[in-house]
């Protein structure tokens, strides 16, 4: 094929911080960047990228199997991510589409420090604080009391690329760390120089003052924390979530806050985004919600962007493609 179309799908990072990425594309072909509804139907969002047959996508939309029964033309579905739960990978097969994503290494830090990061920001009140700061209320700082993270018991749900790089940083303070995950890839090596243990999800809920949610979202793990797990949490149990918001069970999670049986809640994704003024999440003091930020380093977007770049470059002169999920199934 001669002639190459890419769309940028709603991504608002790629392309924007580092501006060459973009222009290295233009150098391939038409370059078009397109924001569509999340919810987008298949067979809509296919007629909207009519004629494109490379696609660089972020999280969103769904890439289900109507639209690549009506996108037989599309060579190529780059996942500016490392997650791919967006995707149908088997309807891609069938039509042709080769669907790749990033290497875990390139997320795995910011990801694993921005959780991290919320977390203790959470705990520590250090959002509440800094705008009563702003707001010229200095003598109201008795208000914004926390706990401390050394000694504690923490959780990790999901000990994959991501949820194995935050239990090293959670084995920093000294206390246990918990892992649960029934097919960890982590080596028994690995969990003895980090001296965590293995344990089920009610014994870990049970156990932790602090949680952390990386599962990846299947039919297996979708709501995976809902009612019946809030309720085994140790009391004053805060969690972070910044794998896919769909692994908790929202409406559940604000009944377990309102219970005070949850302490606080800190996210980095929900489960239908984009969020919008009017979620729960935004008026309850004790949750912290950022707008899918965690990749957002230098480091990590750098990364990201050149993995999309060469998939593109790969898929023009013929080359072999690095992460292709598609020839595995």
């Amino acid at each position: 094929m001669s002639e190459y179309k890419i769309a940028v799908v709603n991504s608002s990072s790629f392309g924007q911080v580092f501006k060459e990425h973009w222009t290295a594309l233009e150098r391939l072909g038409e370059v078009k960047r397109f924001m569509v509804p999340t919810d987008i139907d298949g067979k809509t969002l296919a007629e909207t990228l009519h004629g494109y047959n490379v696609i660089i996508a972020s999280v969103t939309p769904m890439f289900n199997a109507e639209f690549f029964a009506n996108k037989d033309e599309l060579l190529l579905l780059s996942r500016h991510g490392i997650g791919f739960n967006n995707v149908d990978l088997n309807a891609a097969k069938a039509h042709g589409t080769k669907v790749t994503i990033v290497p875990q290494l390139v997320e795995r830090n910011a990801v694993a420090e921005n959780e991290f990061v919320n977390l203790l920001a959470l705990v520590r009140q250090v959002v509440p604080a800094a705008n009563s700061e702003r707001n010229d209320h200095y003598e109201d700082r008795a208000q914004f009391m926390g706990n401390e993270f050394s000694g504690k018991a923490f959780g990790v749900v999901g000990c994959g690329n991501i949820g194995s790089r935050v239990a090293e940083l959670f084995s920093v303070f000294g206390g246990p760390v918990y892992v649960a995950d029934p097919n960890p890839k982590s080596s028994p090596e690995w969990f003895k120089n980090n001296n965590v243990e293995r344990v089920d999800l009610d014994t870990l809920l049970a156990k932790c003052d602090y949680i952390s949610l990386n599962a990846s979202l299947d039919d297996n793990s979708y709501h995976m924390i809902d009612a019946a797990k809030f309720a085994l949490l140790k009391p004053g149990a805060y969690i972070c979530n910044n794998g896919r918001g769909a692994l908790v069970d929202e409406d559940a999670l604000l009944a377990a806050i309102d219970a005070g049986t949850l302490a606080g809640y800190a996210a980095d994704a929900v489960e239908v985004e984009p969020v919008r003024a009017s979620h729960p999440f935004l008026n309850n003091d004790r949750i912290l919600l950022t707008p899918h930020t965690s990749a957002y380093t230098y480091e990590c977007l750098r990364g990201m962007g050149e993995k999309c770049l060469s998939d593109v470059q790969n898929i023009i002169n013929d080359a072999p493609l690095v992460r292709e999920l598609t020839h595995t199934i």
